[in-house]
C-alpha cells in the first residue's frame, strides 16, 4: 500500500512552506522517515495575487531546484498546487496545469469570504464543464455544514493531520476520514518544526481507516 502525503508545502521558496533548499530537503527526509512513499508538492496559488503563468514559471523553477538535489532514497514527488477558489476560476486557460501532475485532480482551498451562493456558478463549472476531480483542501477548517453540502454536489475531501492530535477536533476528524468522500490525507507541512509527528499520530488513531483512505488516494491518482 502506497502511503501518500497529498498536501505538502515543500518546494524551496515557492511559498511560506519552505524558506530554501535546505529546509525542503529536510522536509523530504522527514517524510521518508515517516514511511511516506509519495509526496504531492502543493504550493499556494492565489489568483488575486499572481497570474497562472507567473505561478507556473515560479513553480517550475523551484521544482527543478529541489529535483536536482533529491537523494536517491527520497520518496516519489509529484507537483500540484493548492489553488484558492475565485470567481471565474473555471475560465482560467491553464487550470489543468495546476492539477496534480498527470491527473485532472485539483486541490481547492476555499476563500475566507466563501458562500455557496457567491461561488455556485464557478463551482458547478469546475465539475461539469472543466470536468475536474476537485478535492477540497483541509476540510477540517471549514464549517461542517458547508463541507457536507459541497460533498453532496460532487466535491471530494482532504483532511489534515493536525486535528487528529487535538482533543476538541479529534472526533470530528475521525468521523470525516471514515467517509468514502474523503480521498486524501495531508501533513500540510510548513517548515520542519512539527515534522511528521502529527501525520504519524493521525495514522495511529485512524487504524484500518488510514489504509482505506490511502487506497482511495491511489485509485484517484491512477496508481
Amino acid at each position: 500500500m502506497l502511503q501518500i502525503d497529498f498536501h505538502a508545502h515543500i518546494l524551496p521558496g515557492a511559498d511560506h512552506g519552505s524558506d530554501g533548499l535546505a529546509t525542503s530537503l529536510r522536509q523530504v527526509a522527514l517524510a521518508r522517515e515517516a514511511g511516506i512513499d509519495l509526496l504531492i508538492a502543493t504550493p499556494h496559488f492565489y489568483p488575486h495575487l499572481e497570474s497562472p503563468w507567473a505561478f507556473l514559471e515560479r513553480r517550475a523553477e523551484t521544482w527543478a531546484c529541489l529535483r536536482e538535489a533529491l537523494p536517491a532514497d527520497a520518496p516519489q514527488l509529484r507537483i500540484g498546487a493548492e489553488v484558492q477558489l475565485c470567481r471565474g476560476l473555471d475560465r482560467m486557460t491553464d487550470l489543468e496545469q495546476l492539477c496534480v501532475e498527470g491527473t485532472r485532480v485539483l486541490l481547492l482551498e476555499l476563500p475566507r469570504d466563501f458562500s455557496v451562493r457567491a461561488y455556485e456558478q464557478t463551482l458547478d463549472a469546475l465539475l461539469y464543464e472543466r470536468k475536474l476531480t476537485v478535492v477540497l483542501a483541509h476540510v477540517d477548517r471549514y464549517a461542517p455544514g458547508t463541507v457536507d453540502f459541497l460533498l453532496e454536489l460532487g466535491f471530494l475531501a482532504q483532511v489534515n493531520a493536525a486535528p487528529f492530535c487535538r482533543l476538541r477536533s479529534r472526533k470530528a476528524a475521525l468521523h470525516r476520514a471514515e467517509s468514502v468522500q474523503t480521498v486524501a490525507l495531508g501533513s500540510d507541512i510548513h517548515g520542519v518544526s512539527t515534522g511528521y509527528t502529527e501525520f504519524l499520530q493521525m495514522k495511529r488513531r485512524l487504524g484500518p481507516t488510514y489504509d482505506a483512505v490511502m487506497a482511495r488516494t491511489a485509485a484517484m491518482l491512477g496508481l
